[in-house]
């Protein structure tokens, strides 16, 4: 072998142990929800505009940014004609004078609500 292509292989094997470090130490962050895959790929989607996005079509799953669920509970409020009553821990109440919903959140890596829309 080469001195390069040594190098090389000792920075890639580096680079293989500090990812497979972090995977092994952030285990349970990473995988909090089971697959990250979807919910990464809907946070991708998040923008000035669209401030939420869908995680898994129909399930009622929803990803926005920590503390940036005003446009979610503006349209939530629209779809269902109800109204924002109180927060109880991580629950989020709406009624419409007859039905109550509770909206749920749970953090997601530090910089993400995952959201349980009824």
């Amino acid at each position: 072998m080469t001195m390069k292509r040594k190098t090389a292989f000792v920075c890639v094997a580096l680079a293989a142990i500090a990812a497979a470090s972090v995977l092994w130490l952030k285990w349970d962050a990473i995988f909090q929800r089971g697959n990250p895959i979807p919910y990464l790929l809907a946070a991708s989607r998040l923008s000035k505009e669209k401030t939420y996005a869908v995680v898994n079509d129909g399930e009622g799953i929803y990803i926005s940014k920590a503390e940036d669920h005003h446009q979610l509970f503006a349209d939530f409020e629209q779809r269902n004609g109800v109204t924002f009553v109180e927060q109880a821990g991580n629950g989020y109440l709406f009624s419409d004078g007859e039905k109550k919903f509770v909206l749920s959140s749970e953090i997601y890596w530090g910089r993400y609500k995952v959201w349980v829309v009824p």
